[in-house]
This record gives structure tokens, sequence and C-alpha cells, in this order.
């Protein structure tokens, strides 16, 4: 018997973005998480899986939170424009044809934004939200 794990979207989406982003932004941070001395000296951007349902076997359901941090709260533009690069990256269908993408398909009617989030830090932060249909990693 074959067992279906849910994928690591999380893990895949930062290692992609990472990829394609430290060309034009050698000192991004891509990770799960944001570090705890974070000053917005950096562009950040934090990739987070929200789960979702199994469809079948193999296909799973996943919502997927990405928050782009860089930049004065006064002055947001360069983080936006790093934030509708991304969403653009992460919603574009060749993403799904990719060698060892999970992603077998992006729930249109489920992405949102880049939008603005109002928090206390005085740093611009923007943030997203995408469905994706996923394929689960096989463990034989």
């Amino acid at each position: 018997m074959t067992a279906v794990l849910p994928p690591d979207i999380e893990l895949w989406i930062c290692s992609f973005l990472r990829a394609r982003l430290k060309p034009s932004f050698p000192t991004i941070i891509v990770s799960n998480r944001e570090p705890d001395d974070y000053d917005g000296s950096r562009p950040l951007v934090v990739v987070r899986d929200d789960g979702g349902s199994q469809s079948n076997r193999v296909l799973f359901d996943r919502s997927v939170g990405v928050t782009v941090r860089y930049g004065s709260r006064s002055a947001p533009k360069p983080c936006r424009d790093l934030a509708a690069r991304i969403y653009g990256m992460l919603t574009d269908p060749d993403i799904c044809s990719l060698d060892g993408s999970p992603i077998a398909g992006i729930d249109e009617d489920g992405c949102n934004g880049p939008f603005p989030v109002a928090e206390d830090a005085n740093i611009a932060p923007y943030y997203m939200a995408l469905e994706f249909s996923a394929i689960g990693e096989f463990l034989q």
C-alpha cells in the first residue's frame, strides 16, 4: 500500500520564490516565518500554508497566505510593487507545469490581493491569499 502525504506547498513556494527573486533582490528573505530581528531594511516574504481539504486520494486543496514586508509604511510603493510581482508569479498558470511543482491548478476565485495590512510597526506590509489544488507526496 502506498500512503499519500499532503504536499509541502509552503516549502515549495519558498524555494520557487527565492530562486526567482534573488537575482533582482539579492538580500531578500523568503521563509515560513518572520525573523525575530527583522527591521524592514531587506525585503521579507513569509509564506503560510493554511491547509484545506482533500479532494481525492492524491489531490489536496490548499489555502496559502503570503505576507510581503519591506521599507517604510510611509513609502509603501517598493513593497507593493514586490507584492504585485509575487502575486503575478504565483497566479501564472505556467506554475502548474514547472518541474517538481506540486501545484496542479489555481482557483482564481480564491485568490485575493495584494492589499495593505494595518499594523503598528513602521514597516510597509502587503498580504495576499491564494487557493491551489496540489498533488500529494507518495510515501512507499
